[in-house]
């Protein structure tokens, strides 16, 4: 019953909630995306102008230099982890112990640093008390004492308070009686789950420091006295109708300004309705919206808490991902504090990323440092290390599963999903088709080009597969259902390749005709047409910037385009005959590029300049492509084999043989573990690796 109750009053609840985590989390994303800022210029704050720029300096130098020791002891045990046998168990956790040892102490030493600056802020605070109290009247309705022993307080910790909710006389009497009650669950809530004396999320509560609900002008009044202690003010009205929840803060991300913010108006009295309109009694339904509104408290305050504690500790977890289930039975659904979920996860990268540059910059002083004491050799074997393991990754790829049953003979084009669960290709009877990667079963098969489909494309959320084919159309469909949505004309010969561009709006395509041809996916229009192959072009890729195109030709060149102009920007010669295939590494530095004249050459995308030649297939390479991890690449030659080799320094690794004739088409699944072949013999063949 009570979940059918919440379904009920679903839709005033989510249009509540989503937009003011949208608003703060804007707010305190625009700090986060500040990277002109330095990482402890961050973590290390002025609270107020009373601290002397000479003491912020030296607490930030002191952040700065056990943050250097930090690097040091991580660099010391990511290289002992590396050298650690699987065997090796209890040494393993025992430095994963160090390591989360350390990022506390860090975490401790930046909220010890902080509490000290906002010593000399906090003194003034006590002396102004008794003017500002003997100055506004409002101030004598708080508890004097208590405000002292806030400012007094020796641990550094979020202050959170709860005013009463301003409740009309016109609301129902259970609201009047029952709600202020009811709200004191929030303080066992924050008491549970952020408990003032934890190490990592300290938070002390007031429910009774308000002796009557306040409104913005008192939050701010407020700030004037407790501006140094990192402070969250929830608060509400409700009228005979409607709530409005709001929130204000201050003391987050070097900002001492008061934020305010309120959520839409939740009209409870439209729910109420939709509960009675389900079945529910009205004591019920008044209960049930009580529920929620104490729920809401809940979730803003433990969201407010999180997002402080991811701006001062790097290491943060957010406690509320492990309250989804104490959430949901307060009556909150999933999709409703998805949003919250949503931001912290965000401002939780975005922090991680902040720290993780100037983590970098320190590792790399720590790396030079090491590089000068132990020389060259330690870094030759970190290598070697290293092409081991693509050495051993590379040998233990095996054929587990060969389809025979296309009813072709020829495999022209193999394509994995991006969420590396099915793969597509050409099929018999100027088909297309979809397959299970894992089990090899077949999903579906997608007729309607009049000629034989040559190359097939994936668009990158998974959503929609292109065809081309003889009969020179594109055609696109929906993966979900198999359905035909668009078909795309445009070019005068047969279609040869396809490729989307990373953010799916555009589609490639290079054709018999020597063009290439952009298309706009929404509406299928064409957007230009480059020209400059004076052959057919047989392969098309798109940078993962989306910003370059690489185009390879029967004319034996390849051709950098600029994506949104369309204009040439290089030509690429090198190649002595046809190039069949080109691809870009997923850094998008490094195209390579497969031609009839047996080879593989790898090119600086930048620059344009030939890096290597590699050569050890035997006839005309058909097909490249590159691991997404950026070390392996593989090809697909008319020697019927597959050969994979170290990006790195060109050296072939292994050799897989199986199938009977030329190889058309590989492709890699988003993990690299597994590698899809296809072939003239008419099989397609799955290979995989140990990881």
């Amino acid at each position: 019953m009570f979940a059918n109750a919440i379904l009920a009053i679903a839709p005033y609840i989510s249009e509540v909630l989503s937009p003011i985590a949208r608003n703060i989390g804007y707010k305190l994303g625009e700090a986060f995306g500040n990277n002109s800022q330095k990482y402890r210029d961050i973590l290390i704050p002025p609270p107020n102008n009373s601290s002397d720029s000479t003491e912020i300096e030296r607490a930030k130098q002191r952040y700065s230099q056990e943050m250097l020791e930090y690097a040091k002891a991580k660099d010391t045990r990511d290289r002992e982890l590396l050298k650690l046998t699987v065997a090796q168990t209890a040494r393993r956790l025992e430095l994963q112990e160090q390591e989360q040892r350390d990022r506390l102490k860090l975490a401790a030493l930046q909220r010890d640093l902080m509490r000290e600056l906002q010593a000399k802020d906090i003194q003034v605070k006590l002396a102004e008390i008794q003017t500002i109290w003997d100055k506004d009247t409002w101030f004598s309705k708080l508890n004097r004492e208590e405000t002292k022993q806030i400012l007094l307080q020796q641990q550094h910790r979020l202050l959170i308070l709860l005013s009463p909710p301003k409740i009309s006389k016109r609301c129902p009497e259970t609201f009047c009686e029952d709600l202020p009650i009811e709200m004191r669950s929030v303080g066992d809530f924050l008491r549970q789950h952020y408990p003032q004396q934890d190490v990592l999320r300290p938070v002390k509560f007031y429910s009774d420091y308000f002796t009557e609900s306040i409104g913005d002008i008192d939050v701010e009044r407020l700030q004037r006295i407790l501006s140094p202690v990192p402070t969250t003010i929830l608060y509400s009205d409700i009228s005979d109708y409607a709530v409005t929840f709001r929130v204000g803060f201050w003391g987050f991300l070097n900002n001492q300004e008061v934020s305010l913010f309120s959520t839409k108006v939740f009209d409870w009295e439209e729910a109420k309705d939709a509960l009675l309109a389900s079945g529910v009694s009205e004591t019920k339904a008044l209960r049930i919206i009580r529920q929620l509104i104490v729920a809401i408290h809940k979730l803003l305050a433990g969201f407010l808490a999180d997002l402080y504690y991811l701006n001062i500790d790097p290491g943060y977890e957010p406690q509320l991902f492990n309250l989804k289930d104490e959430l949901a039975e307060d009556g909150l659904a999933e999709e409703w504090v998805k949003p919250y979920f949503d931001i912290l996860q965000d401002i939780q990268r975005r922090q991680g990323e902040q720290y993780e540059q100037e983590l970098k910059k320190l590792m790399e002083q720590v790396e030079a440092e090491r590089k000068s004491q132990k020389g060259a050799k330690a870094e030759a074997q970190r290598q070697h290390q290293i092409e081991e393991k693509i050495i051993r990754k590379a040998h233990s790829f095996k054929c587990v599963k060969t389809l025979n049953g296309v009813g072709m003979p020829s495999v022209d084009c193999v394509v994995i999903s991006p969420d590396g669960k099915t793969f597509a290709s050409n099929s018999s009877g100027n088909c297309s088709k979809l397959c299970n990667l894992h089990t090899g079963e077949l999903i579906g098969n997608f007729s309607g080009h009049s000629g034989a489909v040559y190359c097939v494309a994936i668009n990158p959320n998974g959503t929609i597969l292109a065809s081309g084919s003889y009969d020179k159309q594109i055609k696109l469909r929906n993966l979900e259902t198999g359905q035909e949505f668009r078909t795309i004309k445009g070019h005068s010969s047969l279609i040869r390749s396809l490729a989307f561009s990373p953010d799916g709006e555009t589609l490639a395509s290079g054709s018999q005709d020597n063009t290439i041809k952009l298309w706009n996916l929404k509406n299928g229009q064409e957007i230009r047409t480059l020209t400059g192959h004076s052959y057919s072009v047989c392969s098309v890729a798109i940078s993962p910037d989306g910003n370059t195109l690489v185009s390879g030709s029967y004319d034996n060149t390849i051709k950098l385009w600029h994506l949104k102009t369309g204009q040439e920007i290089r030509t690429l010669t090198g190649h002595s005959q046809l190039v069949f295939s080109v691809v870009i590494s997923s850094d998008g530095q490094i195209i390579a590029s497969a031609s009839r004249d047996n080879t593989i050459k790898l090119w600086n995308r930048k620059t344009g300049q030939e890096i290597r030649t590699l050569t050890g297939h035997s006839e005309s390479v058909f097909s490249v492509v590159i691991s997404p991890d950026g070390q392996i690449i593989a090809s697909g030659s008319g020697d019927n084999t597959i050969k994979l080799w170290n990006l790195k320094n060109g050296d072939t690794i292994f050799t897989l043989k199986g199938h009977s004739a030329r190889v058309n088409s590989v492709c890699f699944s988003p993990d690299g573990n597994t590698l899809v072949s296809g072939s003239n013999d008419g099989s397609i063949k799955i290979w995989r690796c140990d990881g």
